[in-house]
Order: C-alpha cells, then structure tokens, then sequence
C-alpha cells in the first residue's frame, strides 16, 4: 500500500437490520478504498493499522470517522500521528435523529388537529431550511405555529447547521459552539439533552472538522456505491465474496 495523508474509516451493514457490519476503508484524496473488513472491533481495526509499513502509518496525518469510541481508541493506539476528525454529518444525523424522535413525541400526545398538521412533516424538519420550497416552507411555518417546542428545536437545528457550513476556524467554531450549547441549556430543550451529552463527550474531536473541514463524504459515496453492489447481489451473506467484490468494483483508476 502505498503512503496516504487521509483515511477515512466507515461501516456498512451486510445484511440490514441484523447488526452486522463490515467496516470500509478508504483513501478520499486518491479516490478508492483500501481494505473491507469483517467487523468494527477496535482488535480488528487495530490489526490492519498495525499491518500498514511504518512510512504508511507515518503518512496518515488525518483521519475522518464517526462516533464509535472502538475506531479512537484503535486510531489513538496505532497511528501516533494522525489527527482524528468526527464526520460532520453523522453529527448533523444524531441531531437531526433527536428532531425526529421530538416531533413523533410531540404527534403522540396532541390533539387530532394538531396530529393533522404534523403530518408529512419529517423531512421539512430535517431538510436544510435553505433548501425548502415554496409548499416545504408553508408547511413550516404550519409546524412552527402549532408546536413551539418543535419551532425552538428546528431553530436550534438551523443554527447549528449553519456555524458548520460558515465558520472557518477552529477557535471561533469553539466559541460558536459554546454559545449554541449555552443556549439549549437555558432554553431547557428537553429533546436536545441527548444530543448535548454526544457533543460534550466529542467536543474536541468535532471541532477538528474546522481545521481543514474534512468529512466522511467520500466514504459515504462509496457506500452507495457499495449498496448498489448489493442490490445487484440481492444481499451478501459471505463476508469473502462481498469484500472481493468492493475492492473490485472500488479500486484505484488506472494511471
């Protein structure tokens, strides 16, 4: 393998909803993936890392993953100097995953009037405000009248969005965060309290997006590209074909 500067470290499920992951690796800044394995075990992980040639290991300055404490621990024992980034997006997932569990909380103990007008109004909530259309942005404004604590929680949602997709620096990306925290705290936001103890406990590893504001995104290209491997298959239950089959289909261009 020759030496990277970027790795990114994802799972994908092999059969779905049975809990059983693989684990993808890859190489954004070169555009393929390295290696597939069988599971998202720290020891599984921590093997191949200790597999790579010492020049390889040295290469690897920055690494993108999710919230999964087994892949730190791997990367904070094997790759000494590497600096472990969390993936913005599955952070924007968990919170957008606290919006949801809100409103069907909300939907669950309102009026069957209220109930009407929530309906249909998942992705309006979790869709960038910026993106709605005409019809997505009457319907949240419906939301917001009906439900003010889906209104703060949505609010909320848009301003934390934003700090990632237009501040540059990490100090002033820590003071923004800070501040967002600060807020939810005083306006006592039942449904983002979850969300707030994921934050605290990734603070410092969330804030190193803002060094050089890389994310998983390549990795989560090639996840569907790998979905559609296993559409065609009609699902892969041998871990050995479905492997091969990625670092086929996923493999370096030709020079």
């Amino acid at each position: 393998m020759k030496p990277i500067r970027v790795l990114n470290i994802d799972e994908i499920a092999l059969e779905k909803g049975h809990g059983n992951f693989v684990l993808v690796l890859s190489a954004p800044e070169e555009g393929y993936v390295l290696e597939v394995l069988p599971n998202r075990e720290r020891k599984t992980l921590e093997n191949w890392l200790e597999s790579l040639a010492p020049e390889v290991k040295k290469a690897i300055k920055v690494v993108n993953l999710d919230m999964w404490e087994p892949y730190t621990l791997a990367v904070k024992a094997k790759l000494r100097y590497a600096r472990i980034v969390v993936d913005r997006f599955h952070v924007m997932k968990n919170l957008n995953h606290c919006l949801t569990m809100a409103r069907r909380e909300i939907q669950r103990n309102a009026s069957n009037e209220v109930k009407e007008q929530l309906k249909g109004s998942r992705w309006v909530l979790v869709k960038n405000q910026k993106d709605l259309n005409e019809k997505q942005r009457a319907k949240l404004d419906s939301l917001y009248q009906v439900s003010p604590e889906l209104k703060a929680c949505h609010q909320l949602k848009e301003q934390f969005r934003t700090i990632f997709e237009t501040i540059t620096d990490r100090e002033k990306a820590r003071t923004a965060l800070l501040r967002w925290i600060k807020q939810v705290e005083k306006q006592s936001v039942t449904a983002l309290q979850s969300f707030l103890v994921t934050l605290k406990n990734w603070f410092d590893l969330i804030l190193n997006y803002f060094l050089e504001r890389w994310t998983n995104a390549f990795a989560e290209g090639i996840n569907n590209k790998i979905k559609l491997i296993k559409r065609r298959a009609f699902g892969y239950t041998n871990f050995d074909h479905f492997r091969l089959r990625i670092l086929v289909e996923c493999a370096p261009n030709p020079t």
